[in-house]
């Protein structure tokens, strides 16, 4: 990326590297030498930074501030900026905090007792306060230093009963119903029996629901109604169904005819992905104003489940014309017009589709027993538009950071260079990360330029040794893994997920523990490409095994789990694998299982291979489910 030299360029990482380690230990005076030999190095501005920090252990605002000007535009600014202004909480300067607390937007949320605190010594007290009972409503733990605004807040005969309630239901969500208890004690008999039957819904909901409270408020009693019947239709909808039913006319007047039905809705919506046809005529019946798109699916998917075809055409007839659209609908549309009879219109429609690309579309073409339409474009950048990105000082600071292995700096750099990127700015990324073979980044960027068929940058076959190696071990096809590792990872080997899984099979550390066990391996780092990859093949292996070689329901094993995959094979015979797909209860795990099956077909095409048929790939008998106790 820079024009400088090759040596040159690895002597300032070096010096940069030392410098930094020199801060570390407070060794100002190599620091400094080292520091003047890198002005032009694209990441000086982070020493600069650093060192601000030791200026704002001393106290010294003037040098925080100056940097603060100078590098406004590098990402740790903000974290720098940050410390600043909880230097000036402690020390009371509250003006300061407040002016500061504009420069960055976002920066309040980051520091909310400190914003709510500055409000407060500024004047603002009601909206203080307001942010205050919010908090306390919440059962967030709350600094020492908000202690003036708690105690006037209780001068204002703070909590009220509006507030106690509003924790007591946080602390409900999370069964603490000791504390609970705890703080309803100021509060009458009444309210405190309510408390106690709210927990006995929790406990046992069928029958507490029987024996139904009347007179509570009616945030209170939709509260524990919900709760109930949440409780009841996660294993059996049918029963919460008839239970609200039994409470229909008491909850109407209690808690309002536009709070049942939305409560019918959810009841309805978890029937149907249970799989009970019945919950098609409970969606039906739901008001328009409450039908939206994710009950007009439903709708679809237990006709189409049960093999209705005059139905599935008629649910997808009343779905508004955007959503008749997407590639899901003309194509189960079609196959309802050719199972009615109507096999031209239904070769119209497959023949749309399949001169697209997707699972859909796949699907489509062998409907017509026509090769699949995978065609790929590269994407280009003139050498003018190439220098120009280059001298841009926040994509050498990417790609430095590239290059130090720094990939959580690297990502911060690009993403907020590239926040509000038009379509042309964002080829532009694409083009350098494919270059740079950041591979997740080129995913991304080519997506948001608009570049969908530059399949080659999209689908890259990244960590190869790895994933062959993994696949002889296995008896995996290399297009699995790539595509479960396109899905999971987009090819980040640093990813992490909200629920902790990691690397690029996104491997939960629990689950490539057992992996290791059962197959007497060192677990290792899950964030080493190798180990991942060898790891999660094996786990992905077993799931294939564990469901006769379907890599259908092998994939939907890794997202959601295998017990999950196996209950809903028990619920329901995997007798027609289209139908079975489609009518997956989890919006994540579908698309989950359609992406990866779609991307086995691109997979296959890029290791230069005709496309084998999806239809024979997903439609492959399961082995008799077993509900054993392992994962």
């Amino acid at each position: 990326m820079p024009s400088i030299s090759a040596a040159a360029i690895e002597q300032d990482r070096e010096w940069f590297l030392q410098a930094h380690q020199a801060l570390k230990q407070n060794n100002l005076e190599t620091y400094k030498q080292l520091r003047v030999r890198l002005d032009s190095y694209p990441l000086a501005p982070y020493l600069d930074i650093w060192h601000a920090y030791k200026q704002l252990d001393k106290g010294n605002d003037s040098a925080v501030e100056q940097t603060l000007l100078q590098h406004r535009a590098i990402p740790e600014a903000r974290d720098l900026h940050i410390a600043w202004i909880k230097r000036f909480a402690k020390r009371g300067q509250w003006p300061h905090v407040a002016r500061h607390l504009q420069d960055f937007s976002g920066t309040a949320s980051r520091l909310p007792e400190i914003a709510m605190l500055s409000l407060w010594h500024m004047g603002e007290k009601k909206e203080a306060l307001e942010l205050f009972s919010k908090r306390w409503q919440q059962a967030k733990k709350n600094a020492d230093i908000i202690q003036p605004v708690f105690k006037a807040w209780k001068k204002l005969e703070h909590p009220t009963s509006a507030d106690r309630w509003q924790r007591i239901a946080t602390y409900a969500k999370r069964k603490k119903w000791s504390r609970a208890r705890q703080l309803a004690k100021p509060m009458s008999k009444k309210e405190q029996r309510w408390i106690n039957y709210w927990q006995s819904v929790q406990n046992n909901p069928a029958k507490a629901l029987n024996r139904w409270q009347q007179g509570m408020p009616p945030k209170l009693a939709r509260n524990i109604l919900n709760d109930g019947l949440n409780r009841i239709s996660r294993s059996d909808a049918l029963a919460a169904w008839q239970a609200l039913q039994k409470l229909n006319k008491t909850a109407q007047s209690e808690i309002g005819e536009d709070a049942v039905f939305k409560m019918k809705r959810r009841i309805a919506l978890r029937a149907a992905k249970q799989h009970l046809l019945i919950a098609a005529a409970w969606l039906g019946d739901l008001p328009e104003k409450l039908k939206n798109e994710e009950t007009r699916a439903w709708q679809a998917r237990l006709y189409m489940l049960f093999r209705d075809w005059k139905q599935v055409q008629w649910a997808i007839a009343a779905m508004p014309v955007e959503e008749q659209r997407q590639s899901r609908w003309v194509y189960w549309r079609a196959r309802a017009l050719e199972m009615s009879g109507d096999k031209q219109t239904a070769r119209l429609m497959f023949t749309a589709l399949a001169a697209d690309r997707g699972y859909y579309s796949f699907l489509s073409a062998e409907q017509l027993s026509v090769p699949f339409m995978i065609e790929s474009s590269e994407i280009t950048l003139s050498d003018a538009a190439y220098q120009k990105a280059s001298r841009n000082p926040a994509i050498a600071r990417t790609y430095e950071w590239l290059q130090l292995g720094k990939m959580s700096k690297a990502s911060r750099e690009w993403d907020i260079l590239f926040a509000d990127a038009s379509p042309d700015q964002w080829k532009i990324a694409a083009y350098l990360a494919a270059s740079w073979g950041w591979y997740d980044r080129t995913i991304q960027a080519a997506y948001r330029a608009g570049e969908n068929d530059a399949l080659v940058d999209r689908f890259p076959m990244g960590f190869e040794p790895h994933v062959m190696r993994a696949s002889k071990q296995t008896g995996l096809e290399p297009a699995f893994v790539w595509s479960v590792i396109r899905q999971e990872s987009a090819f980040n080997h640093q990813a992490v997920s909200r629920a902790g899984a990691r690397g690029l099979m996104q491997l939960m550390p629990r689950t490539a523990r057992g992996v290791a066990k059962r197959h007497k391996l060192r677990n290792g780092d899950l964030f080493s490409p190798e180990v991942n990859i060898h790891l999660g093949t094996l786990y992905l292996s077993e799931m294939t095994k564990r469901f006769g070689g379907n890599p259908a329901l092998a994939a939907a094993a890794y997202n959601a789990g295998s017990r999950r995959v196996k209950g809903w094979l028990k619920r329901t015979p995997f007798h027609e694998a289209e139908a079975w797909i489609e009518a997956i209860p989890f919006n994540q795990t579908r698309r989950y299982v359609q992406q990866v099956m779609a991307f086995i077909s691109v997979y296959e095409w890029r290791q230069a291979k005709i496309p084998g048929s999806l239809k024979v790939r997903i439609s492959k008998p399961p082995a008799r489910v077993k509900l054993s106790l392992n994962p």
